[in-house]
């Protein structure tokens, strides 16, 4: 049975709790042994503060509030004592999870799926996986501009704290397997950078997918010497290199090792091979609407039997890494963070992908049983499926809950992704905003008495 087979069989004992049927309290009990975590028997337990933050971040409201209500509700409904609706102790118990129980169970759950997913689902039967970046915001506190300063450009006190992330996808499932977080500027905060930061999420065999900022040789070498392809657009040509092969496809390139980068140390640099053979493959974008005619891709995988047609068309999947941060942004709302700590704030990030991964999961189901392919199946359809559904499972009786989750599969494979092809739409909105102030110094100053008159 795989796993997409056994996490079917367990949606029919579906107790509630978000996610209870595939983040089960076993499981959640196991990593939390892993990391030697101990805790008291008390309301807000590790397991039901989990569940009570994926509640938390599925839900539109955000509120700790409005978690605390849910486990209230739940724990009417199965015949609990009621503990207070006063959020201070779910806020203590969320201050005492450790972020690496979090990552641990969001890396778990994605892997978990991808070890499930049909060969059809992948890409000549391998695991490709999206490599790119974001940012995300968080609350102006003196704690997460410490970490997490705001850009240089903008005024003290008038700008927000800053992150840069970089997410590992699957092209087959959508599945966040990775992410690293770092300041938004200075020394090792690049996306090149944080991708080394999770190289212990692919396996040999496994190709990352990228742009043109990954077009680097040190790194095809480090991915290529743990057995791992690339697929990236060329930034550009390079000085030196030679054509050793052309194919009517693509042409085979011999790259020279450029100069030690500044403040890599020399025993390193001279680790990296002198030359590096490369494939490249001319894509014609003409007639799909794209900002480039014709741009190049370059790869690792040099196997004839691989055409470069299927390179190209590999490559153009990558904008689906795209559509995956703006789900995880927009549709959850991760793109503004509420927490007021570094530590909380990498908390809520692992919250969001953990609920993300598990959605994609139900996802995955849906799409099994209704022969389609994940990525066909809307991500914010799922959403609202599954949000819309959740309180009536949670209030059906044992014997009901079967048919309530094969009506919540149905919707979410109902609603599909549009196949829309070179679409393209302007970078502006129509809708004009409504006229108001911009605050041009910090709150607290614009607070006191002599300054009201300006924002009155």
């Amino acid at each position: 049975m795989t796993s997409l087979e056994a996490v079917r069989g367990r949606f029919a004992r579906n107790e509630g709790l978000p996610f209870a049927d595939v983040l089960t309290e076993a499981r959640i009990v196991d990593v939390l042994n892993e990391h030697g975590v101990q805790y008291r028997d008390r309301v807000f337990s590790p397991v039901t503060t989990i569940w009570g933050f994926l509640s938390q971040v599925l839900s539109d409201d955000h509120s700790c509030r409005d978690a605390v209500a849910r486990v209230i509700a739940h724990r009417a409904a199965s015949g609990l004592a009621v503990c207070s609706p006063n959020a201070a102790s779910y806020c203590e118990a969320r201050g005492r999870l450790r972020a690496g129980v979090l990552r641990t169970l969001a890396r778990r759950t994605a892997q978990e799926l991808q070890a499930g997913v049909a060969d059809g689902w992948k890409w000549h039967g391998r695991s490709v996986f999206i490599a790119d970046g974001s940012h995300v915001s968080m609350p102006d506190t003196p704690e997460n501009q410490a970490a997490y300063p705001q850009p240089p450009q903008q005024e003290p006190g008038l700008g927000f704290p800053l992150a840069r992330v970089a997410v590992l996808l699957s092209l087959a499932t959508g599945a966040c397997h990775d992410l690293a977080i770092a300041a938004y500027a200075g020394k090792g905060t690049g996306e090149t950078t944080l991708l080394r930061a999770m190289y212990d999420a692919l396996k040999p065999g496994d190709v990352v997918l990228a742009d043109a900022l990954f077009d680097n040789y040190f790194l095809v070498c480090e991915l290529r010497e743990r057995g791992i392809d690339l697929v990236a657009r060329a930034a550009s040509q390079r000085v030196g290199s030679q054509t050793a092969e052309s194919r009517p496809d693509s042409d085979l390139l011999v790259w020279q090792r450029p100069n030690k980068p500044h403040g890599m140390a020399g025993e390193r640099y001279r680790r990296y091979p002198k030359t590096l053979l490369m494939r490249q493959v001319a894509v014609d974008a003409r007639g799909k609407n794209n900002r480039a005619e014709q741009f190049h891709v370059i790869t690792t995988i040099l196997d004839a039997s691989i055409d470069g047609g299927q390179i190209g068309t590999l490559y153009e999947r990558r904008w689906d890494g795209e559509v995956d941060i703006r789900s995880i942004k927009s549709a959850m709302r991760m793109d503004i963070l509420r927490c007021k700590t570094p530590e909380m704030v990498r908390k809520e990030i692992w919250t969001h992908l953990l609920a993300y991964n598990l959605l994609r999961t139900a996802m995955a189901v849906a799409a099994r049983e209704h022969d389609l392919e994940p990525r066909q199946v809307s991500f914010k359809g799922a959403k609202q499926a599954l949000t819309a559904f959740a309180p009536k499972i949670e209030a059906a009786r044992p014997e009901d809950r079967p048919a309530l989750i094969e009506a919540m599969l149905r919707v979410m494979a109902y609603h599909r992704v549009g196949d829309r092809p070179g679409r393209w739409e302007p970078r502006a909105r129509k809708r004009r905003p409504k006229p108001g102030a911009r605050l041009t110094q910090p709150r607290a100053i614009a607070r006191l008495p002599h300054n009201r008159s300006k924002w009155s």
